[in-house]
């Protein structure tokens, strides 16, 4: 009579080592520090919405309409002449998160601007 709990423990190891791969390549993907081009749940996908000559692109738009989006990305351009981006521009209040390379430079950004229940997310890259 052969014991079972040989190929059961084999089994074992070897699904073992398979998860412990998916953990290694999971934490080493999501600990890439680049933007990642999302559109959240309840956004709408605004592909066609660019500012300032296609700095600004990767629009998404809750509460308002995409050619709405559009138009305050043109009028958030406007305002983005100094060192730093506006985070109060028409009435929309923003939140604007960077990505650095290794030199500390700036090479991405994304900005989440809202005003009341209407929210217009975006993305400004070199």
């Amino acid at each position: 009579m052969k014991s079972s709990f040989a190929p059961r423990a084999f089994a074992a190891a070897v699904l073992g080592c398979v998860l412990l791969a998916g953990f290694l390549f999971a934490g080493a993907a999501s600990a890439a520090s680049g933007p990642r081009y999302d559109v959240p749940r309840n956004f709408t996908r605004c592909s066609h919405a660019v500012a300032w000559h296609g700095f600004f692109k990767w629009a998404s738009e809750r509460g308002t309409t995409c050619r709405a989006a559009a138009k305050y990305m043109r009028v958030y351009a406007s305002h983005a002449t100094g060192p730093t981006m506006p985070r109060h521009v028409a009435g929309y209040r923003c939140q604007i998160h960077y990505w650095r390379n290794e030199t500390g430079d700036i090479y991405a950004s994304r900005h989440v601007c809202t005003r009341g229940k209407v929210t217009i997310r975006f993305y400004g890259m070199v």
